[in-house]
């Protein structure tokens, strides 16, 4: 277990279970964590690109200013280098997008937090929270905002990312589980000929996948294993821009899973208006899943209303005898 201040280091992310105060102090810590982070992300790699054309210059010192058998040898990998970095710089290179999401320091912490302060008046006092959260999306990675282009020929399979966990006990006794996958999907299409050659060309996408899961008392709720599943649908309301993935009820167990686009946020003001703020509100999402999941529980005990039968229709009978009487 990873202290409240710190991230585990072989896992990259923040391990703990304490309570809610505690929790709220390791979130309120992680964003000078996460900058020294990745400062010492960028050193490296700019370190490891200097490192190669350094040894390449020092490899063609040696081979002009020394003799016999280590001129040769020093010659002969300066031209091996030398052709090694020609070739990677053909390549095709990371392809940062500006402006992503991904880039915000805040963006899953801040997820994360809102969700908490939501929660706060439904757990019960010294309530523990056990959370794992990976702050920071992995290089190259779902969430991230750089991107590995490569010459792919055909459509390679998705790139998983589930950087959170979190699970607690509410006060009326349910357990809820919250869990975020954030998946990466590489397409590659082939519009037709263009020319002597086709061409073929590469896309990749994420998507956020949120998942809740509420176990309750099974003696609290026992109409709850025949809520039937269309009747459950109709009690799910979910913000803009989220989409039901899928919707599971058992006898104690109802999970609700949805999935938005790799543009959402943390949070979006509620003055802000449609067109300045398309993006998914997750934290919003999150809410209102928890809200459906409820309202759900609400349904199992509450009979469902049984439709009177509809009336028959009385044949016109005076109708047809004035048409025969003007006939």
């Amino acid at each position: 277990m990873a202290s409240v201040e710190g991230i585990h280091p072989k896992s990259q992310a923040l391990e703990l279970e304490a309570p809610l105060p505690g929790v709220m102090d390791a979130l309120a810590a992680l964003p000078s964590t996460q900058k020294a982070r990745r400062f010492r992300s960028r050193v490296g790699h700019r370190l490891i690109s200097l490192s190669r054309i350094g040894v390449f210059l020092l490899l063609l010192w040696v081979a002009g200013t020394a003799d016999g058998p280590l001129d040769v040898v020093a010659g002969t990998l300066a031209v091996g280098l030398g052709i090694v970095l020609w070739f990677r710089s053909l390549l095709p290179n990371r392809f940062h997008a500006e402006g992503h999401p991904g880039d915000a320091l805040d963006r899953r912490p801040e997820l994360v937090r809102r969700v908490l302060l939501r929660l706060k008046d439904d757990l019960a006092p010294k309530t523990p929270v056990r959370l794992r959260l990976r702050p920071d999306p992995r290089p190259e990675g779902p969430g991230s905002s750089f991107y590995d282009l490569k010459l792919l020929s055909k459509a390679v399979s998705d790139v998983l990312d589930p950087w959170l966990t979190l699970e607690t006990r509410l006060a009326d006794g349910a357990h809820l589980r919250l869990s975020a996958v954030e998946r990466r999907r590489n397409k590659v299409s082939d519009p037709g000929p263009n020319g002597p050659r086709r061409r073929k060309k590469t896309k990749e996408y994420d998507t956020l996948f949120l998942d809740a899961r509420l176990r309750v008392k099974a003696k609290r709720h026992p109409r709850l294993a025949a809520l039937s599943l269309d009747r459950a649908r109709e009690a799910v309301r979910l913000p803009p821009g989220a989409k039901l993935q899928r919707l599971r009820i058992t006898g104690e167990r109802l999970r609700l899973r949805i999935r938005l686009e790799e543009s959402w946020l943390p949070h979006a003001p509620k003055d802000a208006a449609a067109e300045a703020s398309p993006a998914p509100d997750a934290s919003r999402a999150v809410t209102m899943m928890l809200l459906s999941l409820y309202q759900m529980l609400h349904l199992a005990r509450t009979p469902e209303a049984v439709k009177a039968p509809q009336r028959e229709k009385a044949p016109q009978r005076r109708a047809k005898s004035r048409r025969r009487r003007s006939g």
